[in-house]
């Protein structure tokens, strides 16, 4: 085990990281929307999204476990998060169900089939429960991306319990516990290989794959926890110094070679989530150990930490702005993906400077309460 410098209590390039995952998803995205068979871009263009999101789940659990102090409780940590989540996510609700019910904006503009939701699925979205009814006309309610926040609400309320025991683990037990997480995650396509389903026509994904499968693979918040408690087990390791062995640019490579084999070779279900998941890791800890180092400069700018700051909100704005460039302007694929990403980020800005940001300040507990230092494992709740 390589030593690292006495953990800090703040870590920006993770930060910076965040919006890296965001832009993976909008990469994923925008393929899909200006390819109009879902077939002739790369396919691994596609599985930049799953892999983003995976990302997204990682450093989820690594910075609530990290940030973990001892002085808190549930109850306000739970507070935060809600707070958190869900001012943002209803105005971009609201505006998405007025785009595309009042205007009659068509919710995906790329051709490919799509299941047409109801009122009960845009309802259930803004609640952020759709996903755990196992019917397509509710996964694609509302402002379809939000699927992912529905894990994220599950990993908040487990973390209360999950924590505790992830910190009263051995150090030098760790990592045998993050390789558990990881055969967990490759057990769930497992299972779902063996169950039906309607095939899903999209060409992109080159092969068959059911509803079913894909809703127990992907979008079902309990099949994602694994990479939640990965995320904590991380930052367990990360504090007791452990370091990692491969860099970034290594596990970045790593990732996009697990990605481009497991297309040649692995059935569909796994590319969703299992097949990213160890390398992804692999890159939260190279830049976690490149944090303590003083190292990845350009991931601790001061543009790259606000932009992650602002990632949560580009998230969700970035489909509706990909879609309404798409609709209204409707001239070409560069103008769609340029105009889009333009139109994402100022949104994003907005939506951050004048909703996440102020109602974290005055319904999360304060300022004095979010840059306290937190404590080191000691088995508590989470500062955001």
């Amino acid at each position: 085990m390589r030593t690292l410098p006495a953990a800090s209590a703040r870590l920006p390039a993770l930060t910076g990281l965040r919006f890296v995952a965001a832009l993976c998803v909008f990469v994923c995205h925008a393929a899909l929307v200006t390819t109009p068979d879902g077939g002739s871009a790369p396919m691994v263009l596609f599985l930049l999204g799953p892999a983003g999101v995976s990302l997204f789940f990682v450093l989820s659990g690594f910075v609530l476990a990290y940030s973990a102090r001892s002085t808190d409780t549930a109850k306000a940590f739970w507070r935060r998060r809600i707070v958190k989540i869900y001012p943002s996510h209803l105005v971009v609700w609201a505006g998405c169900v007025l785009l595309f019910r009042a205007a009659g904006m068509p919710r995906i503009s790329n051709g490919l089939p799509y299941v047409t939701p109801g009122l009960p699925g845009d309802l259930t979205n803004a609640l952020l429960l759709n996903t755990l009814v196992p019917v397509p006309e509710y996964h694609t309610g509302g402002n379809d991306v939000t699927w992912s926040l529905t894990c994220e609400l599950l990993f908040y309320l487990l973390f209360p319990l999950l924590y505790p025991r992830v910190a009263r683990v051995r150090p030098q037990r760790l990592p045998a516990v993050a390789a558990g997480a990881v055969a967990v995650a490759w057990t769930i396509p497992l299972i779902a290989l063996g169950l039906g389903g309607r095939p899903l026509p999209y060409g992109f994904l080159d092969g068959p794959v059911t509803d079913v499968q894909l809703g127990l693979a992907y979008t079902f918040p309990p099949s994602r926890l694994p990479e939640f408690v990965l995320g904590m087990v991380l930052a367990r390791m990360h504090r007791h110094g452990y370091a990692a062995r491969v860099g970034l640019l290594p596990s970045v490579a790593l990732a996009a070679a697990c990605l481009l084999t497991g297309i040649a070779v692995l059935p569909r279900p796994f590319l969703f989530a299992a097949a990213p998941l160890a390398p992804v890791a692999l890159i939260v800890w190279a830049v976690a150990t490149s944090e303590a180092r003083g190292t990845l400069p350009w991931l601790r700018t001061p543009a790259a930490v606000f932009l992650g700051e602002a990632s949560y909100a580009f998230y969700l704005v970035h489909r509706p702005a990909l879609a309404a460039v798409g609709h209204y302007g409707d001239r070409g694929a560069a103008v769609t993906v340029c105009g889009g990403l333009l139109l994402a980020l100022a949104a994003s800005w907005l939506l951050y400077a004048l909703v996440e940001k102020p109602c974290c300040a005055r319904f999360a507990g304060g300022k004095s309460r979010a840059r306290a230092r937190p404590d080191t494992d000691s088995g508590g709740m989470p500062v955001p």
